[in-house]
């Protein structure tokens, strides 16, 4: 009875031990920093909805020439020499007006009509024209409102090219030249660019500011800018070398680390969140030192947002190089341990015997880790702890049968 007592207890102890070790392979959302601990919680997966909702994009690193950029800010104003006032030669009032504030008007489009003081029936009057295409800036009249002569009655001003005007500082004005391109982003238009050519350099600096209005040409064929509006120049000097290069919008994180998510799945899509080292920015692109290759595929909008995205099953997917381990390209080992350098030749196949041990699809059609290893592959599996609950079950039911069988044949002895 003794040593029944002692298998009994021997089965419970490994019960335990078994699901203790359930228990440490288990990953724990909460604990800080899992994500450095383990490989397999670096990839995340999007599903249809979350794709929809972050309006999530993709552009590959590739080698691209980085710009030297000087960043100023500064305001939207009229070109001068495309403002128009319309005026009366004789004194009268004002008969009839054709157009209001803000109106759009054609070259030659009626402005108003002016009746003169000169003695008629009707009294003689005059027309006055539009004498360019554009927007009815300001209006000094109304209808039955005198007119002197050479008083400014209407103001038409030309938008559809503008002033983009940089307060740059007085440092950066020796490396900018005639004809230089610029980026521009309106507060008005998000992120948005607008293109310019640099025209033309004030006359002199700014007092207690240190610097200098630029003056760029500005395209406006929509009418959408108005003068007035703030700006960002993002201005370039030229480009410098060649170097692996993703979209800025593709960077998160903060100024310890940044992290690119790359995609390791695209119809499944699963994303692992790698960290890289940078280099060189503009406005458009950042330089990638360090930890992604050239032809990889990154999130570029949408990748904050990936952060919060489930962990993915990687067991449940038969994708070999996306699985961490040695023959993983690029994929986290450890806290600390970077990945690749950036380079731009293209990943290399993985060896015989590499594919052999990656990851691969079973006959079921369901994907395992093939290890070649009969007990390592149940345990990747899954289903190992299951298996051992029902050997630990089966035991223990038959330890009870054995029992029932043993204190019956002792009450008949």
């Amino acid at each position: 009875m003794k040593n029944k007592k002692f298998l009994i207890a021997v089965l419970f102890a490994s019960f335990a031990a078994g699901a203790k070790a359930q228990h440490e392979n288990c990953d724990h959302g909460d604990a800080p920093d899992a994500s450095l601990h383990t490989g397999l919680s670096n990839f995340v997966q999007v599903d249809k909805m979350s794709l929809e909702a972050v309006n999530l994009t993709t552009a590959k690193a590739e080698s691209k020439a980085i710009e030297n950029i000087i960043m100023a800010v500064g305001k939207i104003e009229n070109i001068p020499s495309q403002i128009s006032a319309v005026s009366s030669r004789v004194a009268g009032r004002i008969a009839e007006l054709y157009v209001s504030p803000d109106m759009r008007v054609r070259k030659g489009q009626p402005i108003c009509r002016i009746e003169s003081l000169l003695p008629g029936n009707p009294p003689p009057s005059v027309v006055l024209k539009s004498p360019i295409g554009g927007i009815v800036e300001t209006l000094n009249a109304v209808n039955g409102s005198p007119v002197e002569p050479n008083t400014e009655i209407a103001r038409i001003t030309d938008i559809s090219k503008l002033y983009a005007v940089a307060n740059v500082f007085e440092s950066y004005v020796g490396k900018l030249r005639i004809g230089l391109a610029a980026r521009i982003k309106l507060e008005a238009f998000g992120e948005k660019t607008f293109s310019a050519r640099l025209v033309k350099f004030g006359s002199k600096i700014s007092e207690g500011g240190n610097t200098l209005p630029v003056y760029f040409e500005l395209d406006n064929p929509s009418l959408s800018i108005k003068s007035g509006m703030r700006a960002i120049f993002y201005i370039s000097e030229g480009s410098g070398d060649a170097a692996v290069a993703v979209p800025k919008g593709a960077i998160i994180g903060d100024s310890a680390k940044k992290f690119v998510f790359v995609e390791k799945c695209p119809e499944d899509k699963i994303y692992e969140k790698r960290q890289v080292i940078l280099g060189r920015s503009d406005d458009v692109n950042s330089e990638i030192l360090h930890g992604l290759k050239a032809g990889e595929t990154v999130a570029a909008s949408g990748a904050y947002q990936l952060q919060f995205m489930p962990p993915a099953d990687i067991d449940a997917h038969s994708h070999a190089d996306d699985l961490p381990g040695e023959n993983s390209a690029g994929a986290t080992k450890a806290a600390g341990n970077s990945a690749d350098y950036a380079q731009t030749a293209p990943k290399e196949p993985p060896s015989a015997k590499a594919s052999e041990s990656s990851a691969g699809v079973s006959d079921s059609g369901n994907a395992g880790v093939q290890t070649g290893n009969l007990w390592d592959r149940l345990e990747h599996s899954g289903y190992f702890y299951y298996l051992l609950y029902a050997i630990l079950a089966a035991s223990l039911l038959l330890n009870a049968v054995f029992a029932a069988a043993f204190s019956r044949n002792k009450r008949k002895n």
